[in-house]
């Protein structure tokens, strides 16, 4: 191979590679924090994590 051709698919290469980095720098959160939605100490897990809590104290009372 000349060094023209391997020039050519070298800058063909980083093409397809910049292409790539773009889709994955813009993909966003990753499908697992998408689908768990909140994290640990959000306001809502704290408000979730009361009324379980809530909810099993009111539960075993009634055994």
């Amino acid at each position: 191979m000349s060094t023209k051709v391997i020039a050519q698919e070298l800058v063909a290469v980083r093409r397809r590679l910049a292409a790539l980095e773009a889709k994955v720098s813009s993909a966003g959160k990753p499908a697992w924090q998408a689908i768990i939605g909140t994290a640990k100490g959000d306001d809502l897990d704290r408000e979730a994590a009361r009324l379980g809590a809530l909810w099993r104290k009111r539960e075993n009372k009634r055994r």
